[in-house]
């Protein structure tokens, strides 16, 4: 799947001829010269959530089908489908009950225009949906009802159906709000499922290993839900930590993934493979020195360039790791003020001028100063760096699973031209 970011859906919109040039540069050419397996162009990503105030309201649709027409012209509208990814706050139901789903009532007109695109053109409606943000939203909502191992009382019932978890439930209100509106056969593509590892006190390696192993456990079985009792198309979200993500939804954003960034595995998954952990470190990659920047043992926490020396850190670097119930969350002043410098200092490549803070706060050790869950990361080699879970010739997802037709790994690419 190639994405089409956003921002990109007005120009898109109104130009047939930015959408030939966008599919000739990032589908025919890599269909043609390197026999890339793209199934899907998406188009925006959740362009219809409430934070954007309609933006994208009167540019989704005319882009859909502008792509649409040049993959056409193309000779590649039957190998590659369009589609919307969206969240699954589109459709609603107003007693939590999936038969009473049905598409959200300011976008129903809109969104069943969109439905019928797809559905005659043979394409799938694609949901992101993340029962960690249930959570994270509702401080009431039962624990295990997220997780599809639930070994809560937690349970929904729903005529002769019972819903054992969150993503059931929500996948099977999609299921309904399509079937009351005729389109009851389309197929749903997940876009994106995953859960967190760090930034919240819900997001942590072991609630993220229980999600994941869950859902692909029912992959592997071949178990769908109760609505769609066959297995399910999704990516898992996602491959790799995104370390200069907007926190602006939370600071558990930067923290998706499988792997660190520089390509260890965060935890064993099975991905139905003769490797029992199914995810393979990266090879060859090159670390910079053994070096941290830390709080200066002769600083004093009173000094008051402290604060805003530890704000700028965190503001051109990831301190996400820091707060209540984070892996850095039991630090103490002196822990905080060190992972911030530190932070700053190895986002920038360990430069000596990295690690000058006001009235000589900082200072470089040689000493390891991570602690218990809490990391004090050294920054890869980016230049030199050639990882990859095979051979380092890059990350391989086809090595990581044999379930790949069922579940990708990070394979959603975004290009911005």
């Amino acid at each position: 799947m190639v994405g089409i970011p956003n921002d990109m859906l007005y120009t898109l919109a109104n130009s047939e001829q930015a959408a030939d040039n966008w599919v000739a540069k990032n589908v025919s050419s890599h269909i043609s010269s390197g026999g890339v397996d793209i199934r899907y162009v998406a188009v925006g990503n959740e362009p219809f959530l409430s934070t954007y105030n309609g933006s994208f309201l009167g540019t989704t649709l005319p882009a859909l089908q502008n792509i649409h027409s040049a993959l056409k012209k193309a000779g590649l509208d039957t190998r590659v489908k369009v589609t919307v990814p969206l969240n699954a706050d589109v459709y609603e139901s107003p007693t939590n009950l999936p038969s009473d789903g049905n598409f959200r009532s300011d976008i129903q007109d809109l969104m069943l225009s969109i439905v019928k695109f797809l559905s005659d053109n043979g394409a799938p409606f694609t949901v992101n949906i993340y029962p960690f943000i249930s959570l994270y939203t509702n401080p009431n909502f039962p624990l295990g009802f997220a997780f599809f191992n639930n070994s809560s009382s937690s349970s929904l019932t729903d005529g002769g159906k019972t819903y054992d978890n969150v993503f059931d439930a929500n996948h099977d209100t999609l299921v309904w709000a399509l079937q009351k509106n005729g389109y009851g056969n389309l197929s749903i593509v997940i876009g994106e499922i995953g859960w967190p590892t760090d930034g919240d006190k819900n997001a942590n390696l072991n609630y993220a290993q229980q999600f994941n192993q869950g859902f692909m456990n029912n992959v592997i079985a071949g178990k769908g839900t109760p609505m769609r009792p066959a297995p399910v198309d999704a990516y898992l979200f996602s491959l790799l930590d995104e370390d200069a993500k907007s926190i602006q939804p939370g600071n558990f954003e930067r923290h998706w993934g499988l792997f660190y960034i520089d390509g260890q595995p965060k935890y064993p998954l099975s991905l139905g493979t003769l490797n029992s952990n199914g995810l393979v470190p990266a090879r060859g990659v090159a670390y910079l020195s053994q070096r941290w920047c830390v709080m200066s043992p002769s600083a004093s926490l009173d000094d008051p360039q402290v604060a805003s020396s530890v704000s700028y850190a965190c503001a051109r670097a990831d301190c996400t790791s820091l707060g209540y119930g984070t892996s850095c969350g039991d630090l103490n002043a002196q822990g905080n003020i060190s992972y911030a410098f530190n932070s700053y200092y190895q986002q920038n490549n360990q430069l000596e001028s990295a690690c000058l803070f006001p009235n000589n706060l900082s200072a470089v050790t040689s000493n390891d100063p991570s602690t218990g869950t809490c990391k004090f990361r050294i920054m890869i080699q980016s230049e030199t760096v050639t990882s990859g879970v095979e051979g380092g010739r890059g990350f391989s997802i086809s090595s990581l699973c044999n379930v790949c037709r069922r579940v990708s790994v990070g394979v959603f690419v975004i290009f911005g031209d």
